[in-house]
C-alpha cells in the first residue's frame, strides 16, 4: 500500500501541470499506452521471478506515478465535456463503472492467481490484455483543448492554492473529501481484519464483505445520478456522512452475524456515494477552467497522504489494544 501510494502523492503535484498545459484526452491516451507497458512489465516481473521481488515492487510504484497523472485528467475532463447540468450525473455514471471495475479486480485477482498456478505471469499477461482494450477505447474520447498555454510548474501550484484561498467552497469540498478518504481507507482495511477475526471467513470469502462495500457504491451512483439530473446536488453530503456514522455504530455495537454485516456493506458503500460523487462534481464545477488539473492534482495529493494516514492508522490503533469492532466505533 506504501509502496503504491506514496509515488502517488509525491507525483501528483507534476500531474497537475500535465492536465492543464496538454489536452486531458492526450494524457488519458498517453496513460493508457504506458499502462499497457506497465502490465508487460509486471508480467516480465513475475515471469522472472514468480514470487514477485523487487521488479514487481518496481512496477507497483510506476503503477503509482500513472495513477496520479491519470486522475486529474480523467475527471477533470468531464466539465470540459457536460454541460454544467449533466455533471453529476456523468460524475454518477463515471463512479459506477469505477467501482464496477473496483469490484471485478478485486475479486478477479484471486482467481486470476489460482488460475495461473504455478505460472503466476499469467495473470499480469491477462491484465497486459486488458489494458490494450482500454487504450483502444481511449480513443474514442472526444478532443479537447488545452486549458492554459503559459505558466511552469510552479505556476501551476500557485494557480490552485490561489483557486481555492478565492473559494471557501472549493475549500470545503477538498476537506471533506479528505476526511471522507482517509476514515474509508481505515474502514476498509479493518473491515477485512473483522471479517477473518470477529467473523472467522477462510481467505476466499474475507472479501466478500468488502466487495459489498463497492456493490453498495455502484447501487448510491445510480441513486446520486436519479437525484441530482439538473445541477450539482450537495445537500446530500451530510445525508451520506449520517448514514455512514449510524452503520458504522451499528457494526460496532451490534456485531451482526455474516447476512448482517452484507447488509450494512452494501448499505455503507450507498452512504458513501452520497458523500464523494457530490463532492468530485463540486470540485470540478467550482475549479477554475485553467487550472481544473492543478487543483484535482492538488486534491489528489491531500487525499492519498490521508488514505496513507488511513491504512497506517489501522496497524497503530491495533497496537494500542483497539479490536476491530472499538475501531468501527
Amino acid at each position: 500500500m506504501v509502496v503504491f501510494t506514496l509515488p502517488l502523492v509525491l507525483t501528483s503535484f507534476v500531474a497537475g501541470f500535465f492536465a492543464d498545459r496538454i489536452s486531458k484526452r492526450t494524457v488519458i491516451i498517453t496513460m493508457k499506452a504506458v499502462e499497457v507497458l506497465l502490465m508487460a512489465a509486471a508480467t516480465l516481473a513475475l515471469l522472472a521471478n514468480p514470487t514477485g521481488g523487487l521488479w514487481a515492487l518496481v512496477v507497483l510504484a510506476c503503477m503509482g506515478v500513472h495513477s496520479a497523472i491519470f486522475s486529474p485528467a480523467k475527471y477533470g475532463i468531464l466539465p470540459e465535456l457536460l454541460p454544467h447540468e449533466q455533471l453529476a450525473r456523468g460524475n454518477s455514471i463515471l463512479e459506477l463503472f469505477t467501482f464496477l471495475a473496483i469490484l471485478t479486480g478485486t475479486t478477479a485477482g484471486g482467481f486470476l492467481l489460482a488460475g495461473a498456478g504455478t505460472q503466476p505471469w499469467l495473470a499480469p499477461f491477462a491484465l497486459t490484455l486488458l489494458a490494450l482494450g482500454g487504450f483502444a477505447a481511449a480513443w474514442a474520447v472526444p478532443p479537447v483543448a488545452p486549458a492554459r498555454d503559459a505558466g511552469g510548474l510552479f505556476d501551476t501550484l500557485r494557480g490552485a492554492l490561489s483557486a481555492l484561498q478565492a473559494d471557501r467552497l472549493l475549500r470545503l469540498a477538498i476537506t471533506g473529501a479528505v476526511f471522507f478518504w482517509t476514515i474509508a481507507s481505515l474502514v476498509v482495511q479493518n473491515v477485512l481484519v473483522y471479517a477473518k477475526a470477529v467473523l472467522g471467513l477462510s481467505d476466499a470469502l474475507a472479501t466478500v464483505p468488502s466487495a459489498l462495500i463497492s456493490v453498495g457504491i455502484g447501487l448510491g451512483a445510480l441513486v446520486v445520478g436519479r437525484l441530482s439530473r439538473s445541477r450539482v446536488e450537495y445537500g446530500l453530503v451530510p445525508l451520506g456522512a449520517a448514514g455512514v456514522a449510524t452503520f458504522l455504530l451499528i457494526l460496532g455495537w451490534w456485531t451482526p452475524p455474516f447476512s448482517g454485516t452484507l447488509a450494512l456493506m452494501i448499505a455503507l458503500g450507498m452512504s458513501s456515494a452520497l458523500i464523494f460523487i457530490p463532492i468530485n462534481a463540486l470540485v470540478q464545477w467550482r475549479a477554475p477552467h485553467d487550472r481544473r488539473g492543478s487543483v484535482i492534482a492538488l486534491e489528489n495529493i491531500c487525499v492519498f497522504t490521508g488514505i496513507l494516514l488511513g491504512s497506517l492508522s489501522g496497524g497503530i490503533l491495533a497496537n494500542v489494544g483497539l479490536s476491530t469492532v472499538g475501531i468501527f466505533l
